[in-house]
């Protein structure tokens, strides 16, 4: 039996009834104890050998946070835990879903969690989304502009990156590999290491973590696309929206829903222009989504 016999450490990435951990710098593949147990990529847990050698995650330590989906029938779905960064990645090409963006940084408010649009690409033209850009701004969104290729603002954005855990989503083709490859130049060698079990058979994963440094990481969510946070507070969708939470005192019914409502501060703000059209459909989206969830 070779290395120690137990310790601690964390999951790289969660595939079936296995998991990648990182424990004292060296990876390794592990069984999950039980049949109830579940793991997410940045989980931290405790594992053991068991008789013939084979590492086995037996216990999962409290999480500081988590980022969820909700599934087709509303129930929240982990993607990924102890995230100190939420990185949404855009491109000029292809056109962004803003409203899916909208919902990323939703899930980033409702779990407190810093969040940050990356927009890649800068070679193309990107006068097209330049308005929409504009606006994430003045609503305080961190913005950063690189060039996956070409290396313009990665040194910038490796030193955002420098501390804790980031989770990065976005659309497909916007450049997440390449933004992935360029920061953590061994991450071939890691995925490799992810996608493959103790047999070496290809497995699939949810999230997989690299490691960018002493005390930094990356956490690349592919197929993580439709990113609707789930509603377990009130007015959680209005949470998710800086510019209508911050309006909303101002609506004549405290429990306005910023529908068709009398005396609503947001509509006003809407009809006024100070109020973002398209990020108020992009809340009442979310709303109906919620209400959809509930009548199952």
């Amino acid at each position: 039996m070779s290395g120690p016999p137990s310790g601690t450490g964390i999951v790289l990435a969660a595939y079936g009834r296995g998991a990648l951990v990182l424990a004292g710098g060296e990876t390794m593949h592990c069984a999950l104890a039980g049949r109830k147990l579940r793991v997410v990529c940045g989980d931290e847990v405790g594992w053991r050998r068991d008789a013939g050698g084979t590492p086995t995650v037996h216990s999962l330590a409290p999480r500081r946070n988590g980022l969820e989906r909700v599934d087709s029938r509303g129930r929240a779905e982990p993607v990924a835990a102890n995230v100190d960064r939420l990185a949404i990645v855009v491109a000029p090409r292809p056109a962004p879903d803003w409203f899916v963006v909208d919902r990323y940084w939703a899930a980033a408010l409702q779990a407190g969690i810093a969040a940050l649009l990356i927009v890649n690409k800068d070679d193309l033209d990107g006068a097209p989304i330049a308005e929409e850009i504009a606006n994430y701004r003045g609503l305080g969104l961190a913005v950063a502009a690189v060039g996956g290729h070409s290396g313009a603002g990665m040194e910038a954005l490796r030193a955002r990156l420098a501390a804790g855990a980031t989770l990065l989503v976005g659309q497909s083709g916007v450049g997440k590999s390449t933004l992935v490859n360029a920061l953590v130049p061994a991450a071939d060698a890691q995925t490799a290491e992810l996608t493959r079990d103790r047999e070496g058979r290809h497995t699939t994963t949810t999230a997989r973590r690299y490691r960018l440094g002493t005390d930094a990481a990356i956490i690349d969510a592919p197929g993580v696309r439709d990113f609707a946070p789930p509603a377990r507070i009130a007015r959680a969708a209005e949470r998710g929206f800086v510019e209508i939470h911050a309006l909303a005192a101002g609506c004549r019914f405290g429990d306005c829903q910023h529908l068709r409502e009398p005396g609503c501060a947001i509509r006003a703000a809407v009809d006024a222009g100070t109020v973002s059209a398209r990020r108020y459909e992009s809340y009442r989206r979310l709303l109906r989504l919620y209400d959809r969830f509930a009548a199952h």
